[in-house]
């Protein structure tokens, strides 16, 4: 399924995005093409539920989120969106306490696994 072709919106539809979401052709959205899974995505591409854009929630990494993923060499879409939860919690109870979240900290408390062909955080 890896290498079933995305649908690119028409300019309606992307009017339609813009207006609804905030998305613009020049961020390169695609749909999935029928049959395709949120695993299947080609290098580059993100994997975004509309749920998640209707709660309007985006995707802004953090410095700290982007750390996790360098020295883990992950990328976004390569995380079980719980381990992508974890990292965003992790930083949340860190600042809500008043500390800055350090890379080092959080790896004490989750190791990083594989699970099929996605990645998740388990809990030590």
């Amino acid at each position: 399924m890896a290498d079933l072709p995305g649908i690119v919106p028409s300019t309606t539809e992307y009017r339609r995005l813009e207006a609804t979401y905030g998305l613009s052709s020049l961020e390169g959205v695609e749909f999935p093409a029928p049959g395709s899974s949120i695993s299947s995505l080609p290098p580059g591409k993100i994997g975004v539920f509309l749920k998640t854009l209707d709660a309007r929630i985006y995707f802004l990494l953090t410095d700290f989120q982007e750390e996790v993923l360098q020295k883990d060499g992950v990328s976004l879409q390569m995380l079980t969106p719980n381990a992508v939860n974890k990292v965003v919690a992790f930083e949340m109870i860190c600042r809500a306490n008043g500390y800055l979240p350090d890379y080092f900290v959080f790896k004490l408390f989750f190791r990083f696994c594989v699970t099929g062909d996605k990645y998740i955080f388990s809990v030590r």
